[in-house]
């Protein structure tokens, strides 16, 4: 069941990846064809979109990984062992949700805003936090693990 469920929560991880990527070739030749205008990053508009871009990495990144860390918690203390790997399952997909949307939009951001630098600083600190969403069996099995007490 482990096998499943990592794989399942594979075409999630990937699944971002090749998003990403279909998103940065669209922009690149929305771009580059002229259909629509790079938009001057010190604009109003520009501004605005590097604020949300940021605060949504400054909530999400975060957010999702302590969110997904509390709800394993909860699970560990589960005794059916089915309920327990589907709980993580949806967990785990909207922790790789949460945690790579950044990505997406910071890549779509940095053509749209004229290959702004700032933004494909953004997208390469939500790509390290994709990283460590990378699911495994092993990592499962240790988030899954009784908290213990460290004094």
């Amino acid at each position: 069941m482990e096998q499943t469920i990592i794989k399942r929560l594979n075409y999630y991880y990937y699944g971002i990846m090749a998003l990403a990527l279909v998103v940065a070739l669209a922009c690149y030749f929305l771009i580059v064809k002229g259909i629509v205008p790079a938009i001057d990053p010190q604009s109003t508009l520009g501004s605005t979109i590097q604020y949300i871009i940021i605060c949504d990495l400054l909530l999400t990144l975060p957010g999702g990984l302590y969110w997904h860390k509390r709800v394993c918690n909860r699970l560990s203390a589960e005794q059916d062992a089915e309920k327990q790997a589907l709980g993580y399952e949806r967990s785990a997909r909207r922790r790789i949700l949460l945690v790579s949307n950044t990505m997406v939009l910071a890549i779509a951001a940095f053509y749209l805003l004229g290959a702004y630098r700032s933004m494909l600083w953004v997208a390469a600190i939500a790509a390290i936090g994709w990283y460590f969403t990378k699911p495994t069996e092993g990592k499962m099995q240790q988030e899954l693990l009784p908290p213990t007490e460290n004094y």
